[in-house]
């Protein structure tokens, strides 16, 4: 008997060798093991209402069952840190987006154009154009017909995801030539984040050739942002200007785009604090989908030309967000001296890059729900960012185009990697350090942003013990 028990452990210590570990950075408190140990039950009690060989994280869940919402409330009060990767206004929820245009925009229900938004005074509204309150009280569409037309859903059957999402950057926008209305959506934006846990923004916002429209633009999202930061004052707003690489904007079209956020970086400041002044314009990108798109290496010669690299400002690229075996942008990413990539979902193919992004502290943007919708990752639980984070690589996770996909942007982002990737309490902490740690702020800003999530950290950790009784 003695012989076989003793098997039996050196069997249990060399399986034990095999079995992944994630880097437990995070040290928890007394406390936070009480929360742990909650949170690991809550997990335990949402696996058993799933069948195993279905795809798993799908987020309708959180209306379906107690303990999903449960999970979901717990997810949306807790302190996230930043949203580092979020394009123009689409950090704000379908539901707040709503009751904006519902008063302040126009829609379409014509063949052609059917479900376009417009201003009011837009060269291109239809005359049979209706507001969207009228359309709506009218019953000439219903409010779930809307929300169809407006978020990728799982209800929907989608032969182009990525289709799909241009035309609903196409549907809105018309609001891009509106002062007033993206103003609004800006700080109604901005509002909702902070009321979800979120303190910094890093906004991906898209430029044109025209130095005056572009700062036009960052001028508004900042007049919002410190309307904000009046009733906040622990929150923060970023610009990562942003320009296209798919065959519709021309190469020098776009390294002209990016070049004006370089010029306007030197005058646009953070000035909330006028004796204090930050950057407000932080770095640069190049998005649009990959598989449609010239490669990183068509713009090195512009990315690794003098007026970038003494501009001040840091690249963070969209890269390896395909599930082509030829992409290897993650490699132009790489040698490109990007401070974080966006998504590099394909990483893992490329075993002695990923050994040099750990090497070099490259954060990735993980957006969980972007690649859920998009239709990169059926089943989140097969995610390859969950072997980022195994592999001591620091990963964020950021909400992509949230208005378009999620219910709460980074708020279901989060509910998935607990549920997907069963995360402790330490995981979780850590990855919401890491948006902090690895953001596109001064150092002394990183200090200070620090010190106020920390606060709020702990006063979530008092407050979830106190609902427990």
């Amino acid at each position: 008997m003695m012989k076989i028990r003793s098997m039996n452990t050196e069997y249990q210590k060399l399986k034990a060798s095999y079995l992944p570990e994630k880097p437990q950075s995070e040290q928890l408190s007394d406390k936070e093991k009480i929360l742990d140990k909650y949170l690991s039950d809550m997990k335990k009690q949402a696996d058993v209402l799933y069948f195993d060989n279905n795809p798993y994280g799908v987020i309708e869940w959180n209306d379906k069952e107690d303990i999903h919402k449960e999970l979901y409330r717990f997810c949306h009060d807790m302190p996230k840190g930043g949203d580092l990767h979020t394009h123009d206004h689409t950090m704000i929820s379908y539901d707040r987006f709503l009751d904006i245009i519902k008063n302040n925009a126009f829609i379409s229900l014509n063949e052609n154009t059917y479900g376009k938004l417009y201003t009011e005074y837009s060269a291109d509204l239809p005359s049979d154009a209706l507001s969207v309150k009228q359309a709506l009280e009218t019953g000439l569409i219903s409010d779930s017909e809307l929300n169809e037309l407006l978020v990728i859903n799982d209800s929907e059957k989608i032969d182009n995801y990525w289709k799909k999402l241009e035309n609903l950057f196409y549907a809105t926008d018309d609001f891009y030539n509106d002062v007033s209305i993206m103003e609004k959506i800006w700080e109604e934006g901005f509002r909702s984040c902070y009321e979800k846990g979120i303190q910094l923004l890093e906004i991906r916002d898209w430029g044109i050739e025209d130095d005056l429209f572009n700062t036009i633009r960052i001028r508004t999202i900042r007049e919002a942002y410190y309307r904000v930061r009046k009733d906040h004052h622990d929150f923060l707003v970023r610009i990562i200007g942003c320009s296209g690489k798919n065959n519709n904007n021309t190469i020098d079209s776009a390294c002209k785009t990016l070049s004006s956020f370089i010029k306007l970086s030197k005058t646009i400041k953070d000035e909330f604090d006028p004796d204090n002044p930050e950057e407000f314009i932080i770095g640069l990108d190049l998005a649009n989908e990959e598989d449609n798109s010239r490669p990183l290496s068509d713009y090195a010669q512009f990315l690794m030309s003098d007026e970038v690299v003494n501009s001040g400002l840091r690249l963070f690229l969209h890269c390896g967000e395909s599930l082509r075996t030829d992409n290897n942008s993650v490699v132009d990413a790489y040698l490109l001296n990007s401070y974080r990539v966006g998504h590099a979902m394909n990483l893992y193919r490329f075993p002695d890059l990923m050994k040099k992004y750990k090497e070099k502290n490259i954060a990735i943007e993980v957006c969980l729900m972007s690649n859920y919708r998009l239709g990169y990752v059926k089943d989140l639980r097969l995610h390859p960012a969950l072997q980022y984070l195994i592999n001591g690589i620091p990963i964020v996770l950021c909400s992509d185009d949230g208005l378009f996909i999620a219910k709460a942007p980074l708020v279901d982002d989060f509910y998935t990697a607990i549920l997907c990737w069963d995360l402790s309490l330490a995981d979780i902490k850590s990855i919401c350090r890491n948006s902090i740690t690895y953001s596109g702020l001064s150092q002394k800003e990183i200090d200070r942003l620090m010190n106020s999530w920390i606060k709020k950290w702990d006063e979530f950790v008092e407050k979830q013990l106190e609902l427990l009784g």
